[in-house]
């Protein structure tokens, strides 16, 4: 997934006419919590619009639940975002299809400049399941690295 995500990132960088039309963002974080990689061509003239956003989620530790250790993320999860010439902000959003209800909140920020190819910011990812009839919260936070193209 990851390979693709680059690619596909790549591709939109290639295929920029005018110049910086187009360009490409990644995401990773991998800590004692979790891993994951996200990502998206992205429209420069277009006000940084997010158009084929997808990623993997891979949830780490004992109290993880079997269908949130590995999590693939599609454009539809992707309910927020801002890219301009210093900030990168997303907001991914999954929810369990089945009982007992869950979700996972994923929010990435990172800063960095247009000269810069390599983003830093943090995550903040919230785990929320129904356990014996109480929807609980989990929070984790760490750090990401972004790869900013175009």
């Amino acid at each position: 997934m990851t390979r693709r995500i680059l690619a596909l990132a790549a591709l939109a960088c290639l295929s920029a006419v005018p110049a910086k039309a187009t360009g490409g963002v990644s995401c990773t974080a991998e800590d004692r919590g979790a891993k994951f990689t996200i990502g998206s061509p992205v429209g420069r003239s277009t006000g940084g619009a997010f158009f084929q956003f997808e990623g993997e989620l891979a949830l780490r530790g004992a109290n993880v639940a079997e269908d949130f250790r590995k999590v693939t993320l599609g454009k539809d999860h992707l309910t927020q975002s801002w890219f301009d010439a210093r900030d990168l902000k997303m907001h991914v959003h999954f929810e369990r299809s089945g009982e007992p209800h869950g979700t996972i909140d994923l929010t990435v920020e990172a800063r960095g400049n247009a000269d810069a190819e390599t983003w830093r910011g943090r995550y903040v990812l919230s785990i929320g399941e129904t356990v014996n009839g109480e929807f609980r919260t989990r929070r984790l936070t760490g750090r990401v690295s972004c790869s900013v193209e175009g």
